[in-house]
């Protein structure tokens, strides 16, 4: 088959981990094209596909595309110029137009569109592609809805736009993939048709086992860490958005220090994004700038969890995360918000789980995790066993699934 994946944007996020999962998971077998939108710089997601296409096979460049015919065993990989995140008529109707010429040029076998507005723009494009029809010559359209947009705090009338698109595009989709029973239920209620919705949940292959001081001393070596020596270390791996509650953890922070002495507690926010400069303006105006630290994105920064000694993720909106899954499977105790499919991983067995957007209550939960670290290594131990139920290569095997049942229907 050819199999073209299409996404918003390549900074590395949980959306991009999964289209380069898919695309090298299927690069062996079939011909792989990755499509990305926010095309100005060379993005993460870009410089991950050409590395494994180094490793594996080969590629080539033309008219834009990085070995378009290339053939099973390597990914091409197409910028698009006009798919962007935020909204923008003008723009969206170009990228409309940029994917309908690029489905009509390759021709493949099914679009896997990837994010919200990948999704919506991406089966739009359909529409244009054979003059008169609602279908993209013989593709076959699959979209994964990372968690409904529609589910963030967005303002009413945005909320309601996104809920209609989502509702009148999915018409144009063959298969809707989400990731966890709540994405289904939701979606559902959005008016979605049930026979459209299939849950498959991500999967992970587990990062090498670390030991914990030898974890740390490769991070102080790469990034200077002298911050993990003595002192309890608290991480979160999250880009800098909205979505991600960060806001509210630096604010449980500052709940955290007018209760007790927090020298020897630190946190460590690894990502990079558009709220940067609102949170360090945070962390200036609360007077954590030793306590709270943002050194940006680290490459597999996963790699390195075992270095710390609890993971909390407070997030307003998820799907299912990478983040939490690889710190279940490094061992690493957890907080986490119960939004999206994040309670299917993390509950009172597993972790903590706690109310989005409530700084007082993630406050007094890491408060709790300090004075129990022996229940909080038991749960972390359950984690560790329960995440051996997400392999990739199930998420992998049900995915080509789908793809084969559309191709042969």
């Amino acid at each position: 088959m050819k199999i073209l994946f299409v996404i918003t944007q390549g900074e590395w996020g949980g959306a991009q981990k999964y289209v380069f999962d898919l695309a090298t998971g299927n690069a062996r077998d079939h011909e792989v094209i990755v499509a990305i939108g926010e095309s100005r710089r060379e993005t993460e997601l870009e410089k991950e596909l050409k590395r494994w296409t180094l490793e594996h096979g080969t590629l080539n460049r033309g008219q834009g595309v990085s070995n378009m015919e290339h053939g099973a065993g390597s990914i091409g990989i197409v910028k698009l110029n006009n798919l962007k995140r935020n909204i923008s008529p003008f723009q969206d109707i170009l990228a409309i137009f940029e994917l309908s010429r690029l489905y009509k040029k390759l021709k493949p076998d099914i679009v896997h569109l990837n994010s919200t507005k990948a999704g919506i723009i991406g089966s739009i494009a359909k529409f244009f592609h054979v003059p008169g029809s609602m279908v993209c010559g013989s593709s076959s359209t699959v979209y994964t809805a990372h968690g409904w947009v529609f589910n963030e705090p967005l303002k009413p009338c945005t909320k309601w736009l996104y809920r209609t698109l989502e509702k009148f595009t999915a018409r144009n989709k063959d298969k809707i993939i989400v990731l966890s029973n709540f994405d289904a239920e939701v979606g559902q209620k959005a008016g979605i048709p049930a026979g459209k919705l299939v849950k498959i949940p991500l999967g992970i292959n587990p990062p090498p086992v670390v030991e914990k001081q030898k974890a740390r001393e490769k991070l102080c070596g790469i990034n200077n860490y002298k911050l993990l020596i003595n002192n309890f270390v608290i991480v979160t791996i999250a880009n800098l958005y909205p979505t991600k509650g960060l806001t509210i953890l630096i604010e449980a922070v500052k709940k955290i220090k007018d209760m007790i002495n927090i020298d020897n507690l630190k946190f460590v926010i690894i990502g990079e994004g558009a709220e940067r400069n609102k949170l360090e303006a945070l962390v200036q105006n609360y007077n954590l700038a030793n306590t709270i630290f943002l050194p940006g994105a680290v490459v597999n920064a996963a790699e390195y969890l075992p270095a710390f000694d609890l993971f909390v993720l407070p997030s307003l909106k998820e799907g299912l995360p990478y983040t939490i899954m690889e710190a279940m499977a490094a061992g690493v105790p957890i907080i986490a918000t119960n939004v999206g499919g994040v309670s299917s991983l993390i509950d009172e067995t597993t972790g903590k789980s706690i109310d989005p957007g409530d700084s007082e209550q993630l406050a007094s939960t890491i408060l709790w995790a300090l004075k129990n670290p022996g229940e909080t290594k038991k749960r972390a131990a359950r984690a560790h066993e329960k995440i051996k139920e997400y392999p990739l290569a199930k998420m992998l095997t049900e995915t080509s699934a789908i793809y084969r049942k559309l191709r042969n229907s």
